[in-house]
């Protein structure tokens, strides 16, 4: 098996997707053995289940595709909107129910520091309005540390490691590790019972550069990503990612094939879910 895991690393898996996935399961490892409170608050994830049961939603991404589309639509329905979407000039009218956060520490904190993750967090309890919150459970030390989301309801998670299988339970206590937080986003809603889940912003148009979204990352985000950052994020990283991440999305449609692509960029990778016209939606 060390053998095996020694080939892998040095003829398979480039250097820096190796010490990602490391650092990340180090830490899954580190917290295998949840406090009596982290614990209570993992088992709340419960009361979600089905909660929305016939109901539809939209998943809101930051895609640059959604520029092209009249979000207006939306108000009135269920939204669940994510990361740093809430700079969209319509989020205000679409008053998303839900916002989910990928990891923030464990999977970005050599990116960034705790006092731009803060400052982005600040920010964000402001303009996400009353939605309730999804975080990692990790991420709540920085939360209360800095007197955010105080007034809010939060959804606390915590991932396991995935082996590539299918055979994963709809569990938001124990969610297969992800490389996006579209993959967690599909699987709260589909926990929340949608019977229909509409994708938006969905592009994965890695091909265009990392740092292509529907805002200006320069003005209208925080932390203001750099290029400078991410330049491991080569080609080759990100075919990788992606493979990891449509193969989840197919495990995930598998469960209740209700989940369809929405999006309207007509160049991108996206073929994993049904394609479904916006318009004709409404």
């Amino acid at each position: 098996m060390r053998r095996f895991r020694k080939f892998i690393r040095q003829w398979v898996i480039p250097p820096g997707l190796w010490e990602l996935m490391s650092n990340a399961y180090s830490r899954l490892k580190r917290i295998q053995q949840p406090s009596a409170e982290i614990t209570s608050l993992l088992d709340e994830n419960k009361l979600l289940l089905d909660r929305h049961k016939g109901k539809r939603c939209f998943i809101l991404g930051a895609g640059s595709s959604i520029a092209k589309q009249d979000l207006k639509k939306l108000a009135g329905e269920y939204v669940i909107s994510v990361s740093n979407t809430y700079v969209h000039p319509d989020y205000p009218l679409l008053k998303p129910q839900y916002h989910v956060l990928p990891p923030i520490l464990s999977g970005h904190d050599k990116l960034y520091s705790k006092e731009q993750f803060a400052e982005w967090l600040k920010e964000m309890d402001q303009k996400t309005l009353g939605a309730e919150m999804f975080f990692h459970i990790g991420d709540k030390t920085l939360i209360d540390a800095n007197g955010l989301f105080e007034n809010r309801i939060i959804h606390w998670n915590e991932y396991c490691p995935w082996d590539e299988s299918c055979n994963f339970p709809l569990d938001l206590s124990k969610v297969p590790q992800i490389w996006s937080v579209s993959e967690y986003a599909i699987e709260v809603a589909l926990y929340l019972g949608f019977e229909k889940i509409y994708l938006l912003g969905f592009d994965h148009d890695w091909f265009n550069g990392p740092l292509v979204y529907f805002y200006d990352h320069k003005t209208q985000h925080v932390m203001k990503p750099s290029e400078e950052k991410l330049k491991f994020a080569d080609a080759e990283f990100q075919m990788r990612r992606h493979a990891y991440i449509f193969k989840k999305y197919k495990c995930l449609y598998r469960i209740k094939e209700n989940i369809y692509n929405a999006n309207a960029n007509p160049n991108h990778y996206l073929d994993v879910f049904p394609k479904v016209n916006f318009e004709s939606l409404f």
